[in-house]
């Protein structure tokens, strides 16, 4: 078959495949149907996966020129193109009006060593310098594509963090080439060597300084106000409308600040190499004021031992004794140049602000068994919705 269909239709993108060979003779066939394609599918990001065609023309050319001037100047992302076609791209100066991607290496289970795992799916070592962090089925190459832009964009920016490669196929599912960072987690160092406990969490602390102190970019990095309006809209099952309004509310009235966020900063999202602390686990890299970075890390350090301290260790790796001592050092190290009552003031407005994240376990949780769903659900309504006026406004840091 040569010509072009839907792949996949989704709320942030619509995928669409090419095969065989586009030329003269199906050309206007192609352009027809791409017009077609978008006008039913509307929403998102325009993607064409060219995995499995053979060969495109000058005319086959026009046929993407014409789909791209209708994109608003957004660039159509092209994936899966083989050295061949993408030689095409490269002497017409394609390459440079789309976002083109190489076709994907492919790699099978057997013979992967599986060395992790979490939430998001597994961490297989290939060889002695470099790791797949493979993602479960249901997600998306556009999910994956953004955090390896994430994590190179954050590298750009000076922060500390594994030096990713390519996207990558594993059978059915994708995945992310990253460079094997061979050494123990923060949370297994702080654990493990409590002589250096002191010098490893002064680090932990200018570390989160160092993030929050750079300016980013907004056309590489979304604001994280999106990502808590999603996550409110995801949760609609399980408050009433009054309620998501207040949560919707709350995120709106923190002031925008710019600055970059982790997302989920924690020892455990932590390498210690040669002394030095490299972050992982970039797909959260975001903008906005750092009390969200602080709400997330509370969300685990403050919260979760108090709702279930068996969970928060084995979300943290860390006893939860530990834990607790470390959020106190940090908290004490961040605002050191704020006196012992304003340092109070803030933690308190940190901690109930946190529950925000509590609140929305329903998509920040996913995974989680249903107890632990439930006991969040019925926090937030018990202990966090009622304190929300007071809430909105009060971040004044």
């Amino acid at each position: 078959m040569d010509g072009v269909k839907l792949l996949s239709s989704e709320q942030n993108s619509v995928v669409v495949g090419f095969y065989g060979k586009i030329s003269s003779n199906n050309s206007q066939a192609v352009d027809e149907e791409l017009a077609k394609l978008r006008s039913d599918n509307p929403q998102g990001s325009l993607v064409f996966d060219f995995e499995k065609l053979e060969y495109i023309s000058s005319a086959g050319l026009r046929a993407l020129l014409k789909a791209s001037k209708n994109e608003h100047n957004q660039k159509i992302k092209i994936i899966n193109v083989s050295l061949e076609v993408y030689e095409i791209l490269e002497m017409t100066g394609f390459n440079q009006m789309f976002e083109v991607h190489k076709v994907m290496r492919r790699f099978f289970m057997e013979g992967l060593e599986l060395i992790g795992g979490g939430t998001n799916g597994e961490v297989y070592r290939v060889d002695k310098e470099n790791i797949i962090k493979l993602f479960k089925e249901d997600t998306s190459f556009e999910v994956i594509d953004r955090e390896r832009n994430l994590a190179k964009q954050a590298l750009i920016e000076g922060i500390p963090t594994a030096i990713s490669f390519d996207v990558v196929q594993v059978e059915e599912r994708y995945g992310i080439m990253f460079e094997l960072i061979d050494a123990d987690s923060l949370s297994t160092t702080l654990k493990n060597k409590p002589k250096e406990y002191d010098s490893y969490v002064d680090k932990y602390i200018d570390l989160i300084k160092k993030i929050h102190s750079i300016k980013g970019d907004s056309d590489k990095f979304i604001n994280i106000k999106s990502v808590y309006y999603d996550a409110i809209d995801y949760s609609k099952d399980y408050y009433t409308k009054e309620e998501l309004l207040k949560l919707r509310n709350l995120v709106d009235s923190v002031p925008d600040t710019g600055t970059l966020i982790h997302g989920d900063y924690h020892p455990n999202n932590i390498m210690v190499q040669d002394g030095e602390l490299i972050l992982i686990d970039m797909g959260d890299m975001t903008l906005g004021h750092p009390m969200f970075d602080f709400l997330a890390t509370a969300a685990t350090q403050v919260n979760l031992v108090n709702l279930n301290p068996e969970y928060a260790e084995f979300h943290t790796k860390m006893p939860a004794d530990l834990i607790t001592k470390t959020w106190r050092r940090l908290i004490d190290g961040y605002f050191e140049d704020k006196s012992e009552e304003e340092r109070k003031r803030i933690e308190e407005q940190i901690c109930i602000f946190s529950k925000l994240k509590v609140a929305l376990c329903p998509y920040f949780g996913r995974g989680v068994t249903p107890e632990i769903l439930q006991a969040s659900i019925d926090d937030a309504k018990q202990n966090f919705l009622p304190l929300i006026d007071d809430l909105i406004g009060a971040v004044d840091w």
